[in-house]
């Protein structure tokens, strides 16, 4: 699956999980964003279970791509440095499960994808075609 492909998957599921999530919150938390200790979530989306199981088919490298363009969308990241913060955000989530984990407990996925695309477009960078490897130094 080609990187776009899987971020237009996941915006989409996203955007149907923040939704649910933006509407079943304050029904179950009555003082919602505060919620009070023995007050209990509504179940998750059936997407948040899609969106998971769509990461975890995917490549470690696959993964690390979409974390990085996650937070490039959050602007943790710039779209000009692509290297050096891919790097990084091999280094901060050192296996893909913890990068999946963050990815799925972020309920603004869907909103920083969707930003990272936009960057990445004004950028005219194809992220199917990210060089994303390190340069190595001559010997």
């Amino acid at each position: 699956m080609k990187i776009s492909e899987a971020v237009r998957k996941l915006i989409r599921l996203g955007e149907v999980s923040r939704e649910y999530w933006d509407r079943e919150l304050p029904k179950a938390f009555p003082r919602y964003p505060i919620v009070r200790p023995g007050e209990v979530d509504p179940p998750a989306p059936p997407e948040d279970a899609q969106i998971e199981s769509l990461l975890k088919r995917l490549s470690e490298e696959q993964i690390y791509a979409l974390i990085l363009l996650m937070y490039i969308g959050r602007g943790s990241y710039s779209a000009d440095k692509l290297v050096a913060a891919y790097e990084n955000v091999k280094e901060k989530f050192f296996s893909k499960e913890l990068a999946i984990a963050q990815m799925t407990s972020d309920i603004g996925l869907a909103e920083y994808l969707t930003d990272a695309l936009s960057e990445m477009q004004k950028r005219h960078i194809d992220i199917d075609h990210m060089n994303l490897a390190s340069p190595v130094a001559a010997s």
